[in-house]
C-alpha cells in the first residue's frame, strides 16, 4: 500500500482519460487500475482480457529508458503469471499496453512491466508486426493528439496451447481498438493472428462489431446505443493518415514529485475545478461526465484527494 500511495502521489498532474466509459465489457471484469493503464485479469487464462490506456504521446518523454523488470503484479488478488511461465517456452513476454507508449517517467515505465501486462507472443509477431502497429497507433497519437486504446488477446476458446506451471494461455489472435475521444469517428480495430506476416496493417482491420462477435467484447458499452451504432458498424480508414510518422524529439517536462510528467501549463488558472460524487477525475465544469453529481473543489484539493485531470476536457 505504501508503494501504490507513493505512486498515487507522483500522478496527481498527470493527464489520462482513464474514464469507465472506455472500459469494455467482458467475461471476467476483473478490473485492476494501475496508474497509467487499466486492465481486466482473466485467472483462467493467466492474463487480461483487455488493456485499456490513453495515450498522449506529445508528452512521451524519449530519454525515459526500458526498465525491464518483469515482475509478478501485486494487485492481482489470485496472482499473476510469473516469469518462470515463459521460461524456455518460446514465447515472448509480449506487452498490452507496450512499454513505447509508457515513457512519461519511470513509474508509468516500470508499471508496463507487470506480469498481468504480458501475453505469449511468437516472437516473429510480438517483434514484427505486433510493434508496427503499436508504432502505428503512436505515430496517429502524435497526429490527432489524444487517442484512446483497448488492447488485448482473443479468449474465446481458440487458443494454441499453454505455458508454464500456472497454464499461461497461448492466444491464437490478438486485437488492438483505437478511438479518438473528440471524434468517435475516427476509430480503428485490428484483428490479427500470433504469428509473423508482412501484410500491411491495413489488412488487418475489421469494424468494431465483427470484433466485438468474435471477441466475446462489448467495447464502448457505456455510450448511449446510437452513439455506438453511429460508428462501430463500419471501417473508418480514410479518417486516418496511414503514412504519418513521427520521430521522438527529447523535451523538457515538469518534475513532479520526482518524476517528469505533463506540463503544468494545462492546469486552470482560477484553482476551481469539478467533481463527481464517485469519480476519480476532476473536471472543467463544461465537461459532459459532469452531471447531476457536480461538486465544485478547488485544484489543490483535489490533488490532495488523488484525483487526476479528466482526458476529456482537459482542465
Amino acid at each position: 500500500m505504501k508503494y501504490l500511495s507513493l505512486i498515487l502521489i507522483s500522478f496527481n498532474l498527470f493527464i489520462n482519460a482513464q474514464e469507465s466509459n472506455w472500459y469494455p465489457l467482458g467475461k471476467d471484469n476483473n478490473i485492476i487500475e494501475h496508474t497509467y493503464y487499466t486492465l481486466s485479469y482473466s485467472e483462467d487464462h493467466e492474463q487480461a482480457e483487455w488493456v485499456q490506456y490513453t495515450l498522449k504521446s506529445e508528452y512521451l518523454n524519449p530519454s525515459i529508458s526500458r526498465t525491464d523488470n518483469f515482475r509478478t503484479d501485486p494487485l492481482v488478488k489470485t496472482t499473476s503469471s510469473e516469469l518462470l511461465d515463459y521460461k524456455g517456452s518460446g514465447y515472448d513476454r509480449g506487452h498490452l499496453a507496450p512499454a513505447a507508449d509508457m515513457k512519461y517517467n519511470s513509474n508509468s515505465m516500470s508499471e508496463s512491466f507487470f506480469m498481468s501486462n504480458m501475453s505469449p507472443q511468437n516472437p516473429s509477431f510480438n517483434r514484427g508486426i505486433w510493434r508496427k502497429i503499436e508504432k502505428q497507433f503512436r505515430d496517429w497519437s502524435y497526429e490527432y493528439g489524444e487517442l484512446v486504446i483497448v488492447t488485448g488477446p482473443i479468449l474465446n476458446g481458440d487458443y494454441l496451447g499453454s505455458i508454464g506451471p500456472n497454464k499461461v494461455t497461448i492466444p491464437k489472435w490478438y486485437y488492438k481498438v483505437a478511438i479518438d475521444p473528440s471524434n468517435y469517428d475516427r476509430n480503428v480495430a485490428i484483428l490479427i493472428k500470433n504469428i509473423g506476416s508482412s501484410e500491411s496493417i491495413k489488412s488487418f482491420v475489421v469494424s468494431i462489431d465483427s470484433l466485438e462477435n468474435f471477441s466475446g467484447l462489448d467495447f464502448f458499452y457505456s455510450l448511449p446505443d446510437e452513439v455506438e451504432e453511429s460508428f462501430e458498424s463500419s471501417t473508418h480508414t480514410n479518417l486516418w493518415d496511414w503514412n504519418v510518422t513521427y520521430v521522438p524529439k527529447p523535451r523538457t517536462n515538469s518534475v513532479i514529485d520526482g518524476q517528469v510528467g505533463y506540463p503544468k501549463d494545462h492546469l486552470p488558472t482560477n484553482g476551481e475545478v469539478f467533481r463527481t460524487t464517485t469519480g476519480k477525475k476532476y473536471h472543467l465544469g463544461s465537461c459532459r461526465y459532469l452531471s447531476k453529481s457536480k461538486i465544485p473543489i478547488t485544484l489543490k484539493e483535489a490533488q490532495e484527494r488523488g484525483l487526476g485531470p479528466c482526458g476529456v476536457c482537459k482542465p
